[in-house]
């Protein structure tokens, strides 16, 4: 009303504030029905899930109508349309909010919205065809032209119009008609926006522009470039309300998570509008309203708000860079761990982003990881994800130190270097924690075998107990079977830990057979077998200890290392010979003691399995020798 009166009087220049004002109004109002089609819709195709009301989106885009809160529980289809109660009212009001938004723009807009409406087929009664709807609300540019494309233009049009009119620019932020006390929210947003805003580097967006309506003061940023990513900010009195437009869900629920320090609440972003879909490029919209306790707290949430917009900047872009490296999760980690760093990821890509990683291993590890493997899979989860946080953070600090690309692209690929010397160390690790195991099978016999031969609870316990611990060490091989796929010069370690395995598969079936040896056999019987246990106990004892010595030899490292860890082998290879003649004296013994063919036939199987488990460890040590001089020792 105001518009028209200031255009009856001849006064368009007056007119032209209140009609931009109007506009950005109904922009609000046209977000909030498209998301209501493409909703109510969803619900219609989907009618077993929660049906979300929008009301907390209709009251942020001030529309008093509360009937419309039950549209989408409503909502039905019958055959290819769609029952919508109030669908007509519906209609009519996008045709005249999108005249509204288009009464300050160019030429151009104006036909191109008349177009647009002739288009529209007249709606009969509160049914819509699923055409209709995708036709409304697409967004897709690579097809044809559509209201949500004409109000994202026309957004665009009534900021830059906005910007000219400016009385005022605060902090970069172009302001006109602020009230009292408006000025200093508006610097406390950007003082938050400018101060990450270096970290978006070359990338154009956080064009900012502030006004008031009403009781409203009103915040717009345009964020980046994409149509709809957009975020609007009402502040009256302490609450602070802002509406954030995306086409991604995912980069929507990482903005929601920014805030985890202060209490907003978010308009059920995982629910109402992960179901907003338009056929071809579904927009997702939500609202965070936060009611601030004091006025200090409401300048430091406006703070916190326009120092995180700049992490929207790219994030899917930087989240697809990242998908040859890392997993889905582990991705999703990084960027949100970017972000509360205030290191962010656009200097990332401003160094070519994934590419900068891959010329980093073309560089230092051209054999070892390959286009197509993941980083994650050769290096580990923990290992990869700490060396991609080590070049986002070298990347975004050496751009805004100025230093040169060859330099940050120098230190990245010593970075990868050291990361790919350790993945020997974190296999040998790995090879301790199986050996680990192995030990407690031998002590867990030998230790048995030693106490009360009459305790058959105590046989079974010990059956279980050996079967539990081959089944973990079964694991770390599969593990390290995964990790060398990915690195062939390291197949000497698969190697060792299969020789290994093999002393835990035959110690837990000697576990087996002493259950079913049982009680009923003689104490000669046990005794004849404790010699070679307590030898396998400690020979599986020296494996752990050459195993945690080698992962401290080096070539240009200490002698004694290197001498302890040869001691170890030395020492295995002793236990092995003095097993072999254990082996023949419990032959002997049980031929001479045994009561039975079925008692001298499970001593005789025990024997071997425990003589075969020495023979592995012994292999195993010997194949790890190998590798620690030829590859490590090496000159």
């Amino acid at each position: 009303m105001k518009t028209q009166i200031l255009e009856t009087m001849g006064e368009e220049g007056l007119a032209l504030p209140s009609q931009i004002e109007a506009g950005l109004a109904a922009n609000d109002r046209l977000k909030y029905y498209f998301s209501l089609l493409q909703v109510s819709r969803s619900h219609a195709d989907n009618p077993d899930q929660t049906s979300p009301s929008l009301r907390q989106e209709r009251l942020v885009a001030g529309i008093a109508k509360s009937a419309l809160d039950q549209t989408v529980a409503g909502a039905r289809k019958e055959g290819t349309s769609y029952r919508l109660s109030g669908c007509r009212e519906l209609l009519a009001a996008i045709a005249s909010d999108a005249r509204v938004m288009t009464a300050p723009a160019d030429t151009v807009a104006k036909q191109r919205l008349e177009l647009l409406l002739k288009q529209l087929p007249k709606s009969e009664g509160d049914t819509i065809e699923g055409r209709i709807i995708d036709q409304i609300t697409r967004a897709n540019r690579s097809k044809a032209d559509s209201l949500h494309r004409l109000v994202m233009d026309l957004h665009k049009q009534l900021n830059a119009l906005q910007v000219g009119l400016a009385e005022e620019l605060i902090d970069g932020a172009a302001t006109y008609g602020l009230g009292k006390g408006d000025d200093a929210l508006v610097h406390a947003f950007m003082a938050g926006l400018n101060r990450t805003a270096p970290l978006k580097f070359n990338h154009p967006g956080l064009g900012t522009t502030a006004t008031r309506s009403g009781h409203r003061l009103i915040i717009q940023n345009d964020i980046g470039t994409t149509d709809a990513h957009v975020i609007v900010v009402h502040v009256e009195a302490k609450r602070v309300t802002l509406t954030y437009s995306d086409v991604h869900l995912e980069r929507l629920q990482f903005f929601c998570a920014l805030f985890a320090r202060f209490a907003v609440t978010w308009s059920n972003p995982n629910s109402s509008h992960s179901a907003a879909l338009a056929d071809d490029a579904p927009f997702f919209l939500t609202t965070g309203a936060f009611e601030a306790k004091d006025h200090k707290q409401l300048l430091a949430y406006l703070d916190h708000l326009g120092s995180r917009l700049v992490f929207l900047i790219d994030w899917n872009r930087a989240r697809k860079q990242l998908r040859g490296f890392m997993k889905r999760q582990q991705r999703l980690l990084l960027l949100r761990w970017a972000a509360d760093a205030d290191i962010g990821h656009r200097g990332f890509l401003e160094l070519g982003g994934a590419q900068l990683i891959w010329d980093a291993v073309e560089t230092t590890a051209p054999t070892t990881i390959r286009l197509g493997d993941r980083l994650c899979d050769v290096l580990g989860e923990d290992k990869a994800f700490a060396f991609i946080q080590f070049t986002f953070k070298t990347a975004t600090e050496g751009l805004l130190a100025r230093q040169s690309d060859g330099l940050i692209r120098d230190r990245v690929r010593a970075e990868l270097l050291d990361h790919l010397t350790t993945v020997g160390t974190r296999f040998l690790g790995t090879a301790t924690a199986h050996a680990g195991l192995v030990f407690e099978i031998a002590t867990a016999i030998r230790d048995h075998l030693f106490g009360p031969h009459d305790d058959p609870v105590g046989l079974k316990k010990l059956a279980k107990r050996a079967r539990h611990w081959e089944h973990d060490a079964d694991q770390l091989v599969s593990e390290i079977a995964l990790s060398v796929r990915h690195r062939p010069e390291l197949v000497p370690f698969q190697q060792l830990m299969a020789a290994a395995d093999d002393a835990a598969d035959e110690m837990e079936e000697a576990a087996f057979l002493l259950g079913l040896l049982g009680s009923s056999a003689k104490h000669n019987a046990w005794e004849s077998l404790q010699p070679l246990a307590s030898i396998l106990a400690e020979a599986s004892q020296q494996w752990v200890k050459a195993l945690a010595n080698a992962q401290h030899v080096h070539r240009h490292g200490a002698r004694d290392d290197v001498d302890d860890f040869l001691t170890s082998i030395d020492r295995l290879a002793s236990l092995e010979h003095d097993a072999d003649n254990e082996e023949r004296a419990v032959t002997v013994a049980a031929l001479s003691k045994a009561t039975d063919f079925r008692e001298l036939h499970l001593i005789s199987e025990i024997r071997q399995r425990l003589g075969n488990a020495s023979d592995s460890l012994k292999r195993a040590s010997l194949i790890l020798r190998d590798q620690m001089v030829s590859d490590v020792l090496a000159p």
